[in-house]
């Protein structure tokens, strides 16, 4: 069962790096090697007079990833359910005590010793 879960982790860790990853690994194949990246991806191989050299994949790719679609099947995660509501109170901001405590006596308990030589354990002469 450990190894189960272990492997479905790692999955979608994996399917997570790969489409974070996925726009800059293709720009730096374009800019790396030109030629193998239109053989592989142009769409308009047909049509040489466009000289697209694979711009065209590369500006779908640089599209893909700036719109940014909403999608309609997450919605209701955000949704919220209140489920408690505690209304807030009206606080004063200065708030004056009518009725005038007394002060109660400081008493101030501390002592100070002075020892004029540090206690020092009889050595042992062997």
């Amino acid at each position: 069962m450990e190894k189960r879960s272990t492997f479905i982790i790692l999955l979608f860790t994996v399917v997570m790096l790969f489409n974070s990853v996925k726009s800059g690994f293709m720009i730096s194949f374009y800019l790396v090697d030109n030629s193998s990246f239109t053989e592989l991806f142009c769409v308009n191989k047909d049509k040489p007079e466009l000289e697209c050299n694979g711009k065209c994949e590369i500006s779908k790719l640089s599209q893909d990833s700036t719109t940014k679609e909403k999608p309609t099947h997450l919605d209701f995660l955000q949704r919220q359910l209140v489920l408690f509501f505690n209304p807030m109170q009206q606080l004063e901001v200065f708030q004056f005590s009518k009725d005038e405590k007394t002060p109660v006596a400081y008493l101030n308990n501390y002592t100070y010793q002075y020892l004029p030589k540090s206690f020092h354990p009889p050595s042992l002469k062997a």
